[in-house]
């Protein structure tokens, strides 16, 4: 029921959107209607979020349920006005382009698909055509551009392929991807997969000192001691975030005289609530992405927390005040907890969850939510003191 309610709503909206493009003689002004019609969409969406539990489940119940109302036909005239605008690559009007393509842009679907392909393989040109955010994913041809955009990445030097494979990244996470959105997920796993290769390979290699400080490990010394050391310089870091970016599988295996890098640059965790993806950042690098659950009717706040206190076996204390051990069935933090710190936010977090099914779906209390082993190397790599973003980038989609 929700997911009809829902492609009603968002189908009148593309409804306006694309007449109001019809309409328009001059389209310089395409930009200033996908701008609207994006605000006339969060609010049909934040609308169908409010609906009742027993409407609003994020997974369908029927047949019925998981049946989209038709998108309406793209006016050739709308259409016409986009691909004038595509030449240029501006984004608004590749925005536009890609959401007729998902959506319903008819027989006009090859002209608008020809027009978004890039020129040659020029990385740059190919980001340019795939847009500011996800609305690419939405459809076989766009799904087919950033495919194209991985292989050429594939072709590249690890520095080169690394930087451009973050900013691919970053887009496709901008924007919504529901749960049941298997391609468009699939496509952002691919290129991640991908993406993880290089970062393994090439900026976690312990004799790459670029952007770190260089130590050699000393008689008697541990990663928690390393850490704690470069910690009193004001270094955000901790032991387990000098195992990952060294790829030290055995801490217990350091040698005298060995030589590690110290990241001097920060990491940070950026969530993106409309795909429901956590990015974590080394500087100017992606280095981690995991698919998450946040709060129900968008409570997680759209802010900015610094790590706090991190806890191993946690217990549980519910919003009632009744305290629940680690391992009791009524807990659901899992093994890990990474507490938020905010001045006006509190009990805010991340942490696993007995419900896998929830990833991928605003169903926790306001806590982002994660599967077991991804908490658990959230739990390594994010020192203490660090920063989470928490964003909730739209995206224009039928």
């Amino acid at each position: 029921m929700r997911a009809l309610l829902a492609s009603l709503l968002v189908a009148g909206i593309a409804y306006w959107v694309w007449q109001r493009l019809d309409e328009t003689v001059d389209p310089t002004s395409v930009g200033n209607f996908v701008a609207a019609a994006e605000r006339q969409r969060a609010a049909a969406a934040t609308a169908s979020d409010e609906l009742p539990d027993a409407v609003a489940s994020p997974v369908a119940t029927s047949a019925t349920a998981a049946t989209p109302a038709p998108a309406p036909a793209v006016p050739s005239s709308a259409i016409a006005g986009v691909l004038a605008r595509l030449s240029a690559r501006e984004p608004a009007a590749v925005q536009a382009a890609w959401a007729a393509l998902a959506g319903g842009a008819g027989a006009d679907a090859a002209a608008l698909a020809k027009a978004l392909q890039p020129a040659g393989d020029d990385v740059a040109a190919v980001l340019a055509a795939i847009g500011p955010d996800n609305a690419c994913l939405h459809s076989a041809e766009g799904r087919a551009l950033v495919a194209k955009a991985a292989a050429i990445l594939g072709a590249r030097p690890d520095a080169e392929a690394l930087a451009a494979g973050t900013q691919l990244l970053g887009v496709l996470v901008k924007g919504r991807i529901a749960r049941d959105d298997a391609a468009a997920r699939a496509a952002v796993d691919e290129v991640y997969k991908q993406h993880l290769v290089r970062v393994e390979r090439w900026l976690f290699d312990p004799a790459n000192v670029a952007g770190c400080r260089s130590y050699t490990v000393a008689s008697g010394d541990s990663l928690a001691r390393i850490a704690g050391r470069f910690r009193k310089e004001g270094m955000k870091i901790e032991d387990g975030t000098l195992a990952i970016v060294n790829r030290i599988r055995n801490p217990k295996g350091l040698a005298v005289g060995q030589k590690i890098k110290v990241p001097a640059a920060p990491i940070v965790a950026v969530l993106e609530k409309r795909s429901f993806a956590l990015s974590v950042h080394l500087g100017e690098h992606l280095i981690r992405l995991y698919w998450v659950g946040h709060g129900a009717n968008d409570h997680t706040p759209v802010t900015e927390f610094t790590v706090g206190p991190k806890q191993a076996h946690p217990d549980w204390t519910s919003p009632d005040g009744q305290v629940y051990g680690y391992g009791h069935p009524k807990n659901i933090l899992g093994e890990y907890f990474i507490k938020f710190l905010h001045d006006s936010y509190v009990g805010f977090g991340a942490h696993g969850t007995p419900q896998p099914e929830t990833i991928g779906t605003m169903s926790s209390m306001g806590c982002i939510r994660m599967y077991a082993p991804d908490i658990a190397e959230l739990f390594k790599l994010l020192p203490v003191g660090s920063k989470v973003v928490v964003r909730a980038t739209e995206s224009l989609r039928p």
